[in-house]
């Protein structure tokens, strides 16, 4: 009894099953890399500047390391959706093998699927943090060597 409700949902009619399932895929579609807002490190204004020339420097920095630091959107397998839906169709295909051995294919695919679309999420949202890391890295090293150039002292 509990079997057929996993499988066929609580009182779910079977054509709404794909509809969450797309709606799970729209919004693992949502995860974007992070804008850089600004730097993260900290610098100070160089000897005999006002407040006005270094916050014109900062304005300048700011944009020429956006430039510097652009970072490619992740598309395909790179992408956290193309990751979890890859990872996806090989757990169900491992899960429904796996399932045959032991006589019930349709469970051990919908459990080899979950499994892996919960392991295709995480390790699709450990590559984005990566990258993102990486991106803010660039744009503090181009905002660091903009701003020591225009004579302020990065700390």
């Amino acid at each position: 009894m509990w079997r057929e409700r996993l499988l066929n949902g609580v009182n779910m009619p079977k054509h709404s099953r794909p509809l969450i399932v797309l709606a799970a895929l729209l919004t693992l579609g949502g995860c974007q890399p992070a804008p850089i807002t600004g730097p993260t490190i900290a610098v100070m204004p160089g000897p005999g500047k006002s407040l006005n020339q270094f916050q014109n420097d900062d304005y300048a920095c700011r944009g020429f390391a956006q430039n510097q630091s652009y970072a490619p959107p992740a598309t395909g397998l790179n992408s956290p959706v193309g990751t979890a839906a890859a990872t996806t169709t090989v757990g169900a295909a491992g899960g429904a093998l796996l399932g045959a051995a032991g006589g019930n294919a349709g469970m051990g695919a919908a459990i080899g699927a979950g499994v892996g679309l919960l392991g295709g999420a995480v390790y699709g949202a450990h590559k984005k943090n990566q990258a993102e890391a990486a991106t803010q890295q660039s744009y503090n090293i181009a905002y660091a060597q903009c701003m020591t150039t225009k004579g302020n002292r990065v700390q």
